[in-house]
């Protein structure tokens, strides 16, 4: 009996803002990583640019296959990921994956293959800086700190068996990605700012069950351009983060120890939800 291969496709989600100096290099080298390797479709969310990263990604699009979304305005990197995974979505099928990653070169594309082959064995894979043989490169001290840190009290809260829950370059199944978004619906993404990408985490996490960690080095000195981080509300918004996965926890979030099946889950955390909003 012939059975056919299914041919797992790769969705690479870009939020870009003013990214002009940096995206030149990162699409070339997504090619590089993946053309020979499977087939790879980029989701480019430019995010209200106000650089020329709108005119260079539709010119890179005419040689790469990367599809171009436009926010009128910045609306924040929780809105580019709404956009972009959602967009994912309607195009993957279950086998597929979607990597997230930044678009300013801090993310090495060669990356992704390491990724997609842990993704072999784990719904949902984190590109590590802190996993053994992960390293970041260029990073101011109280940074490093701050991050350890804040990764300590998000493993301890969260119930989440990985060392980087704050890095942003990530590998999901589709299938895992979806089955997030139908438990939590509207409420699959609350976060506004650079905490995004801690809570997409949590709650594909939470609802898989399964989660994985590959080395990853952070080079700094590769980004072009100013960061866009501003640490302070950054910390605030993480604090209020895990003030948050305490509360989903205790509204009966799905994790290994609670989970029942999907319907299950998602009737138990919406009227939980509900209640609490109402109550």
């Amino acid at each position: 009996m012939h059975v056919e291969k299914i041919m797992v496709k790769c969705f690479v989600m870009l939020p870009c803002y003013n990214e002009e100096r940096n995206l030149e290099r990162l699409i070339p080298s997504i090619n590089k990583a993946l053309h020979t390797r499977m087939p790879y479709q980029i989701i480019a969310v430019d995010d209200g640019s106000t650089d020329e990263t709108n005119g260079i990604l539709y010119k890179l699009s005419e040689k790469y296959p990367i599809m171009v979304v436009e926010h009128k305005r910045n609306s924040g990197l929780a809105s580019a990921f709404r956009t972009g995974l959602n967009l994912a979505m309607e195009h993957a099928s279950a086998e597929d994956l979607i990597v997230t990653m930044d678009a300013d070169n801090t993310h090495d594309p060669e990356y992704i293959t390491h990724l997609a082959d842990e993704a072999k064995r784990s719904e949902v894979v984190v590109s590590s800086r802190y996993t053994n043989g992960g390293r970041q490169l260029h990073v101011a001290s109280y940074r490093v700190a701050l991050s350890r840190v804040l990764n300590l009290f998000i493993r301890i809260l969260a119930r989440v068996p990985v060392k980087d829950a704050t890095s942003g370059y990530r590998c999901y199944r589709a299938s895992a990605l979806r089955k997030a978004m139908q438990v939590f619906g509207e409420k699959f993404i609350e976060s506004k700012g650079f905490e995004v990408s801690c809570e997409i985490l949590l709650k594909t996490y939470w609802c898989s069950g399964s989660v994985g960690e590959v080395p990853n080095t952070l080079d700094y000195s590769k980004k072009l351009g100013r960061s866009k981080i501003k640490m302070m509300p950054t910390i605030f918004s993480y604090i209020i983060l895990l003030g948050k996965v305490v509360l989903w926890k205790a509204l009966g979030a799905p994790s290994l120890e609670t989970r029942h099946s999907l319907q299950s889950s998602k009737r138990i955390w919406r009227s939980r939800k509900d209640s609490s909003e109402t109550g």
